[in-house]
């Protein structure tokens, strides 16, 4: 599959939200961007993240924010010695920005395997016939 240039970019701030938790300052979560006839679709790849530690923003109806903390799983048994660490952790923070106005009335989303999908409908215009005098 082909990739597009979507009418919108995707902008990731991370420098404002250090983890203190992991050895990557942030993680940034893979995301699919996909855009319908009367929505955009945002899948965003959470694997081991609790929906209770996600938030999702949409301001200006054009600028969705996803923030969160993946919260690094200890063991049980105390100590222990890591010889390969690569799971990232930590805090995570996306902003979305988009060149077409969003309805924020209606946004669904839905944590399911792993993987977060955020549905929002897009703007619709309203159009009024101006009669000419």
């Amino acid at each position: 599959m082909a990739k597009k240039n979507f009418p919108f970019f995707e902008v990731e701030i991370s420098k404002n939200y250090p983890s203190g938790i992991s050895t990557h300052i942030d993680w940034k979560p893979s995301t699919n961007i996909v855009e319908t006839r009367d929505a955009l679709v945002i899948e965003m790849e959470l694997p081991g993240v609790a929906k209770d530690d996600v938030a999702i923003t949409l301001l200006n109806n054009q600028e969705l924010i996803v923030k969160g903390i993946k919260k690094q799983p200890r063991l049980e048994r105390e100590p222990v010695t890591y010889y390969l660490f690569e799971r990232e952790f930590g805090t995570f923070y996306k902003k979305i920005v988009i060149d077409f106005p969003l309805d924020p009335t209606r946004v669904k989303s839905l944590m399911e395997n792993g993987v977060l999908t955020i549905e929002v409908h897009k703007r619709r215009e309203s159009k009024i016939a101006v009669e000419i005098k």
